[in-house]
């Protein structure tokens, strides 16, 4: 068993008994510790930030952007473990909303929603809000050792989130259609494609890839795109929701364009909700060839 494992049940166990403000606040000092101990992995936040920030932006205004994101790196993982000892309205009376009506308009034409997510903010409290409205899932990925996956799945059905292994495989992407097409709201983080074979976009003006998954699933299903996000504030959360994209091929476009498209409108709209605080935005890793090269 690894290490992580027990880590995390380590944490599944005392969060909830601990004064919310003293986990914090070690999780912060931790943080800071991270960033300042490992020069590499400070680097590519940086850089990072400075894509999101927009490249006038001043060295000192990174390095500031850069120490919040690592801090609000750490609200995430805490809120993983702490938002399911948390009653549902103690979340609900917390968490505003921009551009709800369009989110419940999506969800009223009973045709299921993809919700498009980038790695931001504290998600778990969106699902909070959106397993509110109804049925509400989400792709992850699988986790090793298996304990591990089982403890995070158990942790996100506590919040509302039904869970959908990322493991490619046919029948998995069939079941995840067929629950699109019974009005299920199905969640995927968006904003990164690590391997680098997904569709190629411009994002925060570089060329990379995103995966197709969002487009190809809305293809089979019918179902519209929306691009949202969880923005961490002082006393809560605020979800925000963009204007649905439609996916179709129906004015004579082949399926790969109408994918590539699609997916370069969700870059958009991605760009959009990470520039109202690139902090909360979790890009610690290369995501782009100019980082890999």
């Amino acid at each position: 068993m690894k290490p992580a494992y027990y880590l995390f049940l380590f944490a599944d166990k005392v969060i909830g008994w601990l004064p919310i403000s003293f986990t914090r606040a070690v999780a912060h000092a931790g943080a800071n510790i991270y960033y300042y101990a490992f020069p590499g992995k400070r680097r590519m936040i940086k850089r990072n930030m400075r894509r999101a920030l927009g490249h006038e932006a001043s060295e000192k205004e990174v390095r500031s952007t850069a120490r919040r994101a690592c801090r609000y790196y750490a609200d995430y993982w805490v809120d993983i473990f702490w938002l399911p000892t948390m009653s549902r309205e103690y979340v609900l009376e917390r968490f505003s909303r921009v551009n709800e009506s369009v989110l419940i308009s999506a969800i009223n034409a009973g045709k299921g929603v993809l919700v498009v997510l980038p790695h931001y903010g504290s998600w778990e409290a969106g699902a909070v809000f959106l397993s509110s409205l109804g049925p509400f899932a989400a792709v992850a990925e699988i986790l090793k050792p298996v304990e591990l996956f089982d403890l995070f799945c158990k942790l996100r059905k506590a919040v509302g989130i039904d869970i959908f292994p990322y493991d490619k495989k046919p029948e998995t992407r069939d079941a995840m259609v067929e629950s699109l097409e019974s009005g299920v709201m199905l969640a995927l983080l968006s904003d990164r494609d690590l391997k680098g074979k997904g569709v190629e976009v411009e994002f925060f003006g570089e060329r990379t890839t995103l995966p197709p998954g969002p487009a190809a699933l809305a293809l089979r299903s019918g179902s519209p795109i929306l691009v949202v996000s969880v923005r961490n504030t002082r006393d809560g959360w605020v979800g925000h929701a963009m204007d649905p994209i439609g996916v179709s091929t129906s004015d004579g476009r082949d399926r790969d364009e109408v994918i590539r498209e699609t997916m370069q409108l969700v870059a958009r709209q991605l760009e959009v909700l990470i520039r109202e605080d690139p902090a909360q935005w979790h890009m610690f890793m290369p995501a782009w060839p100019s980082d890999r090269e």
